[in-house]
């Protein structure tokens, strides 16, 4: 017996689980987005762990900076690079050009780098599905489940709770609410 259509995705272990929650229909939405959220926090966290704690010690000095243009630049040059952190640098400089406070910026940019990282995560799903199924390996209804679950699903996450989480660093801010159920009893959560 096979363990799925989603065992030889290419994905890592938590769109793994997300990409099989969004096509089940005993998974609730808020679970499928929880799952989302945190396949997302956790994704960008281990490829920049101390990023975030880095512009949040900024944020939380106590000096003017007359420059923040480059003090910022050197938070983000001091942490390892991804494709995110690029992204979000760029949103940060363009706001910061355009005249916002280094919060502002810094808010506005995660949020539209965290936009483009649910985009780039949908096509990823995506790809992977149409791939398994191209290989005999999911039915064209499981891929058809999975393309419209991921779209609903990804539409619907919290991005200023991904926010606030990647700011805190805190990679199991969703952990609770992915966890498995149980009993016989705990269907979808209503």
């Amino acid at each position: 017996m096979s363990d799925g259509p989603f065992k030889n995705l290419k994905l890592d272990n938590r769109l793994k689980k997300f990409a099989e929650a969004v096509q089940n229909d005993t998974v609730s939405n808020d679970e499928r987005c929880a799952l989302g959220q945190h396949a997302i926090v956790y994704g960008v966290l281990n490829e920049t762990p101390s990023l975030f704690s880095g512009l949040a010690d900024y944020l939380n000095g106590s000096q003017l900076d007359f420059d923040p243009k480059s003090s910022i630049e050197g938070v983000f040059d001091a942490h390892p690079k991804s494709q995110f952190t690029d992204n979000f640098q760029k949103e940060v400089k363009l706001r910061l050009h355009d005249g916002a406070s280094p919060e502002s910026a810094i808010s506005e940019g995660l949020d539209a780098a965290i936009q483009t990282h649910i985009d780039e995560t949908r096509t990823r799903i995506q790809e992977a599905c149409l791939d398994s199924h191209q290989n005999g390996e999911m039915r064209k209804d499981q891929l058809d489940r999975a393309i419209e679950g991921t779209d609903a699903t990804l539409r619907e996450l919290d991005t200023p709770k991904i926010r606030d989480a990647l700011m805190r660093g805190d990679r199991d801010a969703f952990k609770n609410a992915t966890k498995k159920k149980d009993g016989l009893d705990e269907g979808p959560a209503q």
